[in-house]
């Protein structure tokens, strides 16, 4: 069963000089918690290589409403709010909760499937991928 929220482990890398999870860790973690989320869907890098495609971030927006502490309980929560027809394009929604359930920060990505042989986006895209995001939860 695949995992879309998930009990992150903070790093002392992951802090800035104010002891606060730094903003570049909001992307980096919900990058590894998206491959996580991949691979337990089947899309696993094997896959990727061997099908010559792999997802590609076109726009990121991080929106923060409470600091992260080193010592904060949270979670990252994934949802899908939108693709296009061909599963081409796609827009995921990440929600970093507190014990409380209060979201601390939202981070929205829109991306796509590249072809990595090509180096032009993959059309069509292989069903493995439309697979995998027909089974992440919706906004």
């Amino acid at each position: 069963m695949a995992i879309f929220r998930k009990k992150i482990s903070l790093r002392w890398s992951d802090l800035d000089p104010n002891y606060h999870l730094r903003h570049s860790s909001y992307h980096y973690l919900a990058d590894q918690h998206r491959i996580e989320i991949l691979d337990q869907l089947g899309v696993t890098l094997q896959v990727m290589k061997e099908q010559h495609f792999g997802p590609i971030i076109f726009r990121e927006e991080c929106v923060f409403v409470k600091e992260i502490r080193f010592a904060d309980e949270i979670e990252i929560d994934v949802r899908l709010s939108e693709t296009n027809a061909e599963f081409s394009k796609w827009s995921v929604v990440h929600q970093f909760i507190d014990k409380e359930g209060l979201i601390r920060a939202t981070l929205t990505i829109e991306g796509s499937w590249i072809d990595t042989q090509l180096r032009k986006l993959a059309t069509p895209v292989p069903q493995v991928a439309i697979d995998a995001l027909n089974r992440i939860p919706r906004t």
